[in-house]
């Protein structure tokens, strides 16, 4: 859009918009394989409209809390259960800004061992 400048002439020139937005960057790859080897699986919907199974697996888990995006928005951390019966909740392990916040989750068991942690380069550079 051009706008006139003091002298009259037309510049095209404006100020840089930058967007804003929250950015999940969730698990690792660590915490999902985590997951995927100890987690309790269940049969999840949908179900099959031909037969009426279920046939999609999914981790056995609940919503055990939730963090805040820069609007208001809220997103659920998750608590899985292992085959142990051990609990394992998602926890923000960190949250810089860049043109918002990221969200680095990670695994917490209930012992205190956290499972999948973000590189400190991985935060740095988001």
């Amino acid at each position: 859009m051009a706008e006139k400048g003091a002298n009259g002439v037309a510049s095209f020139w404006r100020e840089e918009e930058t967007m804003r937005c929250d950015q999940e960057f969730g698990l690792t790859a660590e915490a999902r394989k985590y997951l995927e080897s100890y987690a309790r699986k269940i049969e999840a919907p949908p179900a099959c409209p031909h037969c009426g199974k279920l046939t999609r697996v999914d981790f056995e888990k609940k919503e055990c809390g939730q963090y805040y995006g820069m609007f208001g928005d809220e997103y659920p951390l998750m608590e899985y259960t292992l085959h142990n019966g051990v609990k394992a909740r998602e926890i923000v392990q960190a949250e810089p800004w860049s043109s918002g916040p990221c969200f680095f989750l990670c695994l917490l068991l209930e012992n205190g061992t956290r499972i999948g942690e973000w590189r400190q380069s991985e935060i740095d550079n988001a």
